[in-house]
């Protein structure tokens, strides 16, 4: 009796030993599985944020460049205002080939001063090539490397533009260099966003069949 109640005792306790090493072994997958989906959940409100920011962000853009498309209708309807026709006659000076060279230079809209650029360089009446019937006042005409970049009519001279129509113009080309400058962080605002949301779809993706395997295995 002395002898098999040492190994009764020593068998009840490697039972008692083993239940709880069982039982832990059967919440470990359910506990994983948990923490998965709670993890896939957070991922999931957070690309749904990043989605919303950038359906956001597009309205934005939108606005601004149609706040930026009006400006530059404006100092094209300022720059190309009509100017007088008369018959030629008499002597007058000829330009050729044509009134201006080719291309022309994109305004710093942020900082350009219209007015420091104007040029009045023509006297009495004048032509050209392009205009062979026609003669123009050349008091009446200027030339500026600033709004060249918004000559709709090339066959044809500018016209004099006073004081306050130049300022006017510079007030036109801040709007339009704040909204490009505006639209262009925004867009990398989108880009990154849209990296931000490849990214976590992909950990999404693999979370997902991760928590699928716990919960089926």
């Amino acid at each position: 009796m002395k002898i098999d109640q040492p190994n009764a005792v020593f068998g009840r306790r490697g039972r008692e030993a083993s239940v709880p090493a069982a039982l832990a072994g059967r919440t470990v997958e359910p506990t994983r599985t948990i923490g998965h989906l709670v993890r896939l959940l957070g991922l999931v409100a957070f690309l749904l944020t990043v989605a919303g920011a950038v359906f956001w962000t597009l309205p934005g853009i939108e606005k601004m460049n149609l706040e930026a498309g009006r400006a530059e209708r404006r100092v094209v309807e300022i720059v190309n205002q009509p100017i007088t026709h008369l018959p030629r006659s008499g002597p007058v000076s000829v330009f050729a080939p044509g009134w201006f060279h080719p291309g022309a230079t994109t305004p710093d809209f942020n900082n350009v001063d219209v007015r420091s650029t104007q040029e009045l360089t023509h006297e009495g009446h004048v032509t050209s090539d392009l205009n062979p019937t026609e003669m123009f006042i050349g008091s009446e005409l200027e030339f500026n490397a600033m709004t060249k970049y918004f000559y709709t009519d090339r066959t044809l001279p500018k016209k004099r533009l006073s004081n306050s129509e130049m300022i006017e113009i510079n007030g036109l080309y801040r709007v339009i260099g704040s909204d490009e400058q505006a639209v262009l962080m925004r867009w990398l605002a989108i880009i990154g966003l849209a990296v931000v949301g490849l990214c976590l779809g992909v950990a999404l993706l693999l979370l997902f069949r991760r928590t699928r395997q716990l919960a089926t295995g």
